[in-house]
């Protein structure tokens, strides 16, 4: 029973998502919310899809800045940057960005010139 639980729990958070964390360093989380934890911190793994944007959970978003959290971008070359959630909070302020409610959850999107 617990290893079938764990490998449902595993589908919410990408290979990916594992293999950079783990890289780094990193203790992976299966539940819901933020990828994992590097040196105490939580972070989130943050990849772009068919477009050039990322998108900002806003519940994880809060977590990340109430415990001093990152966020981890990865462009479609693999290349990956660390970012503050702090500094993303900041862009999200100075750009005005709505926080969309189209899905479940509120959500934001910052585009990769943005960040990189």
């Amino acid at each position: 029973m617990y290893i079938l639980v764990k490998m449902v729990k595993m589908i919410w958070h990408t290979k990916q998502e594992h293999k950079i964390i783990r890289r780094r360093g990193g203790k992976v989380n299966f539940g819901y919310g933020y990828d994992g934890i590097i040196n105490s911190r939580p972070i989130e793994v943050r990849t772009q899809r068919k477009d050039n944007r990322y998108r900002i959970q806003k519940d994880v978003h809060k977590h990340l800045i109430k415990n001093k959290g990152s966020y981890i971008f990865v462009k479609p070359n693999s290349a990956e940057k660390v970012v503050s959630a702090e500094r993303i909070s900041s862009l999200i302020k100075k750009l005005k960005r709505n926080w969309y409610k189209d899905r479940n959850y509120p959500h934001t999107f910052i585009y990769r010139k943005e960040v990189w």
